[in-house]
């Protein structure tokens, strides 16, 4: 088999029940085991940098995205889809970027609904995230919203059950990616940017 029909074989792509947001990615094993020796070599590369600080930029942009990019792109398109055309804006600044262990542990088994519910977790935001707080309340508070099945399974799933299926999906392992490397990051960066994702849940329920 040639090199273009191995790469092929990589991503193997399988379809996520109708009430998953992401479009699920299979990766062929071999990869992550190529991925983890690289990472782990790098690992010891780089034992004098400023680790914490590091990390904790990386940690930002990897919850920014998974708020801001994805979640909020995958859920306005499934409002289109049932034929809403109120959509929901991006969240605000302080809770997509906020990497603080305490307040974000208690956020991992909240549902979407009561994240997007819940007026305490904005107390820090201003005045414009507090208005994306209430415009996003009026959206799931919409009769349109209520009434539909799929849309509600959504909002009835925890931050860590869609962190952990965005994880899994193409628009984490492709899309995010992606737009990484097309901000001229290296090699390097992606590798420690992909092994932070994945052990970001790890981090906060410490």
């Amino acid at each position: 088999m040639n090199n273009i029909n191995k790469k092929k074989l990589i991503f193997k792509i399988s379809y996520c029940p109708k009430n998953s947001l992401f479009t699920k990615t299979k990766i062929n094993p071999k990869l992550f085991e190529e991925e983890k020796d690289k990472e782990n070599f790098l690992g010891r590369k780089s034992s004098k940098r400023n680790r914490k600080e590091h990390k904790d930029n990386i940690r930002k942009k990897i919850k920014r995205g998974f708020l801001n990019n994805a979640l909020i792109n995958k859920l306005n398109t499934k409002l289109k889809g049932i034929g809403i055309n109120n959509y929901f804006e991006k969240f605000p600044q302080f809770l997509a970027s906020d990497v603080d262990r305490m307040r974000n542990k208690k956020i991992l088994n909240l549902t979407l609904r009561e994240i997007l519910e819940k007026q305490e977790l904005y107390i820090n935001e201003n005045e414009k995230g507090l208005e994306n707080y209430l415009h996003n309340l009026e959206v799931i508070k919409s009769k349109e919203v209520k009434e539909n099945e799929i849309f509600n399974n959504i909002l009835n799933k925890t931050f860590c059950e869609l962190y952990e299926e965005y994880l899994n999906s193409d628009e984490f392992r492709i899309d995010e990616l992606s737009r990484i490397k097309q901000n001229i990051m290296q090699d390097d960066y992606i590798r420690r940017y992909k092994d932070i994702a994945k052990n970001l849940i790890k981090f906060f329920s410490k």
